[in-house]
């Protein structure tokens, strides 16, 4: 009997459909099952997790997609609104080092060009002074200055819905303005403590998860480096996949329901409500009645596909203007053999850096020799590959929407891997067992991601809070929207918080006809 079949009935209270089941989705509809809603996920893909997707080989295993486990509280926390505890799912490892970065010959009579970030504070900070005389503690005066901005938006921005411009700019926002250095930008920031280049680079690199770069991006969002330093990076036991199937197993044991292989073709309004979503299933097209919705797609295809023309917020031509993160050209390799001059995270920032991220965001095209950066979770994860063997994740970030043949991929491959021979003085060639390729191609047709994008909608200073795509539609009252298109940003952290952003808004917008407890603690 098709999984279409077990719907809830009307008797069973409100049914909110959510569509996706990547974090923001799981998110959502655990919060909703949670308070008593009748909740069924509609998974276009065989799999949980959305980008956060798994390839399992020959004994390897590789996360395709996320591999920065960041905010580990904020994960906690999510297991903790549902009466649950995340140990008793999976594992976290502290990534040490946090990460490695190969410099080559990029600054002239620079003996030591590779850099070997500790994961703890005081050895960052050594490291830092080893490079540039008092920069260990202009470190930690600049992490203190994000830890500030970090505590900031946690407690006034991330965990909150913005029903106006004048509901974001609060009194105490107003208050900080001058500190959370809105209108300086990230690079400029950072240039008044450090001059030693390699530095200086290593404290940028996190605003390529946020789909900007560092000469354009605020200030405010060096918060980022209070997460690497402060925080820290760390590894859950089993990988990402480890986490979304944890996450769908606490969001079935308070009643949510997951379907897989069921396509949303289309979400069917009058009125100015959404009435009922068709999904395409075991071959045949279904018409499902929904009190309310929650799209987990990609926002602009949801809209620009699923909607007809005068049930949409946004034209598509108005995605345009907007600024998204990179696309990317990823490889899965597999060595059997150890690779001990790469750590866990290992970056290669030998090359023009300024010219790779004109190629990503000023004048699109393909980089002539990009900047790339390497996974190898089997290091700190044996079960990621057989005994003796690594597994190898490569990640070059690109422009969106450009042409992606398997010539150009075979091209980059042979670049990154000449590269890495000559830095580390290994033959890696020899050691390949086999190697998976995914890029722009992949992302649109498995993801129908918005021309190829990896990460979704880019976090600028005008991509934030209010100014951020609403989560909730401006034409039909009960559709909703989480993800990493939406409030409160990108990455896998926040896309799991706009599931419960997005649980919030329906919890007290349309409170649940059925059992239940009704908005849940915590969601507030």
């Amino acid at each position: 009997m098709s999984q279409l079949a077990n719907i809830p009935d009307d008797s069973s209270g409100t049914h909110v459909a959510v569509i996706g089941a990547g974090f923001g989705g799981i998110s959502a509809a655990a919060y909703l099952a949670q308070a008593g809603y009748a909740v069924t996920v509609y998974e276009k893909n065989s799999w949980v997790g959305g980008r956060a997707r798994v390839l399992n080989r020959d004994g390897f295993r590789f996360d395709m997609g996320p591999s920065w486990y960041w905010m580990p509280a904020e994960h906690d926390r999510w297991f903790t609104d549902m009466g649950a505890k995340r140990e008793d799912y999976y594992r976290i490892h502290r990534v040490d080092p946090s990460y490695k970065v190969y410099f080559g010959d990029s600054l002239p009579k620079e003996q030591r060009n590779e850099v070997t970030v500790p994961a703890d504070f005081e050895g960052a900070k050594a490291l830092f002074e080893s490079y540039e005389k008092g920069a260990g503690e202009k470190l930690e005066a600049f992490i203190g200055q994000a830890k500030r901005k970090y505590d900031f938006a946690m407690s006034g921005f991330i965990y909150r819905n913005f029903n106006s411009l004048l509901n974001m700019l609060n009194r105490s926002v107003l208050k900080n303005m001058r500190q959370l250095n809105l209108f300086t930008t990230y690079r400029g920031l950072i240039e008044r403590y450090f001059t030693h280049p390699y530095l200086k680079k290593i404290l940028e690199f996190p605003v390529v998860f946020l789909g900007s770069f560092a000469g354009k991006t605020p200030a405010v969002y060096t918060l980022m480096n209070y997460i690497d330093f402060g925080l820290g990076t760390w590894y859950p036991e089993g990988g990402f996949g480890k986490v979304v199937e944890s996450m769908q197993k606490v969001a079935e044991s308070h009643g949510a329901t997951f379907v897989f292989n069921a396509e949303v073709t289309g979400i069917r309004s009058s009125g100015g409500r959404a009435v009922g979503i068709s999904v395409r299933h075991d071959g045949k097209e279904n018409e499902i009645p929904i009190d309310a919705v929650v799209a987990n797609a990609d926002y602009p295809y949801v809209e620009d596909q699923l909607l007809d023309a005068g049930s949409r917020s946004l034209p598509l031509e108005k995605w345009d203007n907007k600024t998204f993160a990179p696309a990317v050209l990823n490889y899965y390799v597999g060595f059997n053999r150890k690779l001990p001059s790469l750590a866990h995270h290992t970056f290669f920032f030998d090359t023009d850096w300024n010219d790779h991220f004109d190629a990503v965001y000023g004048n699109r095209r393909w980089p002539a020799d990009p900047l790339f950066y390497i996974h190898i979770p089997s290091i700190t994860d044996p079960g990621c590959a057989p005994e003796g063997h690594e597994a190898m994740f490569i990640l070059i970030p690109c422009a969106l929407g450009l042409d992606d043949t398997d010539e150009l991929r075979e091209h980059y491959f042979s670049i990154v891997l000449d590269r890495m021979e000559k830095l580390t003085g290994e033959n890696l060639r020899d050691a390949i067992v086999f190697r998976e390729t995914m890029s722009i191609r992949e992302f649109k047709a498995d993801y129908n991601a918005y021309e190829g994008t990896a990460f979704g909608l880019g976090q600028t200073l005008f991509q934030t809070a209010w100014f951020r795509p609403m989560n909730r539609s401006k034409k039909l009252i009960n559709l909703y929207f989480a993800g990493h298109y939406t409030v409160p940003g990108t990455g896998t952290t926040m896309s799991m918080i706009s599931g419960k952003l997005a649980a919030m808004r329906i919890g007290n917008e349309h409170p649940h006809g059925g059992p239940g407890r009704g908005v849940s603690p915590g969601w507030r």
